[in-house]
């Protein structure tokens, strides 16, 4: 899952990154199991194997990082956990259903977020450099509007992946199992773009902009006559 799986270290382009991490945890396994499926291997074996590229990418982004944060140690504890209890059922089903898990981890970790830095100010300050991420510093210290649109459209991605996850799991078990990689990595598409539409009409929205460049000017205008 892409975004359970982020654990690479920061880089010069993150649009780079972000475009690795679809490759190696959408793309690699979605290949992998219906090249393995054409060559006549079993479901509970393509499966299996399909987890290879995520895995090694996220105990990677550890090894480089030096570090386990609290997403890669919950994504490394479900991949383990669940090819472990898949050796026990011998289920192609529940290994499907990790995906779902999964989902649920990474919604779960983005509403946690909101303890402390919300999951998009962090994002945002990754994505960007120079005088935007100073611009995005400001806005987060000094407008109470930013920091309550921005924890609001945290929640919407928390909530809306922990709604995907339960999909997922419902779809694990309801499909044909050759059905179900396709109609994931295709599911997390449309989510995907679903959030990221949602959340850029809600951030821009007009009143929004107008109150936070105000009250960021206020606080502005107070530091200079001091």
């Amino acid at each position: 899952m892409a975004i359970a799986a982020e654990t690479q270290p920061r880089t010069a382009d993150p649009r780079r990154a972000v475009i690795i991490n679809l490759a190696i945890n959408l793309v690699a396994p979605l290949g992998l199991f219906y090249g393995l499926r054409a060559a006549g291997v079993d479901q509970w074996l393509a499966l299996m194997l399909g987890a290879i590229p995520p895995t090694a990418h996220a105990i990677h982004g550890v090894v480089v990082r030096r570090k386990i944060d609290a997403l890669a140690l919950f994504t490394l504890s479900i991949l383990g956990l669940s090819v472990a209890t898949s050796f026990v059922t011998g289920s192609p089903r529940f290994l499907l259903a990790r995906d779902g898990w999964m989902t649920a981890v990474a919604g779960v970790w983005i509403l946690a977020t909101l303890w402390r830095t919300p999951f998009l100010q962090q994002f945002l300050m990754s994505m960007t450099t120079g005088e935007t991420r100073e611009r995005f510093t400001l806005s987060w210290r000094d407008s109470p509007t930013y920091r309550h649109v921005l924890r609001m459209a945290t929640v919407m991605w928390g909530v809306g992946l922990l709604g995907d996850s339960v999909v997922r799991v419902v779809l694990a078990y309801a499909l044909p199992v050759d059905q179900v990689p396709l109609i994931n990595t295709l599911q997390y598409l449309v989510v995907y773009f679903a959030l990221e539409i949602a959340t850029r009409l809600y951030l821009r929205r007009k009143s929004v902009a107008a109150k936070v460049l105000a009250e960021s000017g206020q606080v502005m205008m107070k530091g200079r006559k001091k």
